[in-house]
């Protein structure tokens, strides 16, 4: 039976400001009579063509800027999509930009070490980029009931990280190495370590893992001054705020006090030691 004579138009707008790239205008789609048999493949070409301009219209985007209570401008917050894990981090003026988000309810996550980690909740609007200020606030330490000298017990402990690295078992990043190359990212130092792989995850996060455990699903167990971290990547500390790195690619020679975390010492270990406050560059 013959299908009566159809003719759609539709007009799409020629720019996308939420992904910065120009959209196809198209001006009619025009059919002819349409029998049974040629309908079926007139309307799969049409769904196929106007499938990813429907995709396309519905992203937007959030850019804006990070800083601290103080109003100052942080660097290397890690910014993500709460629901689809893919993350940015903020350039040294603090600004981001997270495009192709599907319109709509959106939950931003923001962290950086040192910092109460904050989630947005934005309703973003289609084909348009929403801009937002966000400031971190400071972790508060819990002071314990006895006061003890803070420097007195950090340089204990950088001693004892000072007797493992002459005793040869895994590998040290001291202060000094770290002043002689000047990375931008405590990542870019680790490129040149012995049986370290620095990979691009799918959420876009950087990760380092160990050559012989180099599958994306066994991270290293971290501690970041003796204390263990979840969920935590090489670069969410600054190399200007390192004293010190061990890097363990299996369970020997880790100390035994961070040989039990949560059992992951098969993917390796690595300890992060920070900086004294006011305490002098020592060479190695």
């Amino acid at each position: 039976m013959t299908q009566p004579t159809r003719t759609d138009e539709v007009v799409h707008s020629p720019y996308n400001p939420a992904t910065g790239e120009p959209l196809a205008t198209l001006r009619h789609v025009r059919t002819g009579r349409l029998y049974q048999r040629p309908s079926i493949v007139a309307l799969i070409a049409l769904v196929a063509l106007v499938h990813p301009l429907g995709a396309q219209m519905h992203l937007g985007a959030v850019s804006g800027v990070v800083k601290d209570s103080g109003g100052i401008a942080l660097g290397n917050v890690e910014v993500m999509v709460m629901r689809s894990g893919r993350a940015v981090r903020t350039d040294s003026v603090g600004h981001f930009l997270l495009a192709s988000i599907v319109a709509g309810h959106a939950d931003i996550g923001f962290r950086r070490v040192a910092y109460e980690p904050v989630i947005v909740s934005l309703q973003i609007p289609l084909d348009d980029t929403t801009d937002v200020e966000v400031r971190l606030g400071g972790v508060t330490p819990l002071l314990p009931a006895v006061v003890i000298n803070d420097h007195v017990e950090r340089s204990r402990v950088l001693q004892e990280f000072e007797s493992r690295r002459k005793t040869g078992a895994g590998y040290f990043v001291t202060r000094a190495d770290i002043e002689r190359r000047r990375p931008h990212a405590l990542s870019d130092y680790m490129r040149i370590v012995p049986g370290v792989r620095i990979m691009m995850l799918d959420n876009g996060r950087t990760a380092l893992r160990f050559a012989r455990n180099a599958r994306a699903s066994c991270p290293p167990q971290y501690f970041v001054d003796g204390i263990p971290t979840s969920n935590f990547d090489i670069d969410e500390v600054l190399p200007g705020d390192v004293e010190g790195v061990e890097l363990y690619a299996g369970s020997a020679g880790v100390p035994p006090q961070f040989n039990r975390f949560y059992g992951t010492t098969i993917c390796g270990t690595i300890l992060i030691w920070t900086r004294i406050p006011g305490k002098e560059n020592e060479k190695s």
